[in-house]
């Protein structure tokens, strides 16, 4: 939650080419000599002592019994799915945010544009904020300028 969206795209361009590093010299590996490479144990009385890994045998390294391996494939199938849905929701939000914002600085501009208009003072909605300063009710103020109570609701 603490990521933005450009140190997020950074971290997973990142993840991408290490991913696809690690392909690369795997699949070295493996044209090599079958994925088994000597390693070099360090041990300060006999640095020249060499051992060979074990070879790599995907999922069943891990020792788990099958279904839990297979529970662990289709929850991490489901938080794939899950991220991509977030993420698509997480676009449209964006999307939408952008619009209201648009929309408020447009309404905030024609709100501006429209305080700067001046009232004659001989139109309809000067003379009935005139008198509603005055104290003069809604109905008082209809009946002398000839309009409904709701259009004076209106003006005012």
């Amino acid at each position: 939650m603490g990521l933005s969206q450009d140190n997020l795209q950074q971290l997973m361009m990142l993840s991408g080419m290490g991913l696809i590093c690690w392909l690369l010299i795997r699949g070295r590996m493996n044209r090599r000599g079958g994925g088994i490479l000597p390693v070099i144990v360090q041990l300060g009385h006999n640095a020249n002592a060499q051992s060979r890994s074990m070879p790599f045998t995907g999922t069943q390294s891990l020792g788990a019994p099958t279904e839990v391996l297979k529970w662990q494939v289709e929850l991490h199938d489901l938080g794939r799915e899950l991220k991509a849905e977030l993420d698509s929701k997480l676009i449209a939000v964006r999307t939408l945010s952008n619009s209201y914002d648009q929309a408020a600085r447009r309404l905030a501009e024609l709100i501006r544009m429209a305080e700067q208009v001046e009232v004659s003072p001989t139109s309809p909605l000067a003379e009935a904020r005139r008198l509603a300063s005055l104290g003069w009710e809604h109905a008082k103020i209809a009946k002398a300028l000839e309009l409904s109570e709701n259009q004076v609701s209106q003006l005012l």
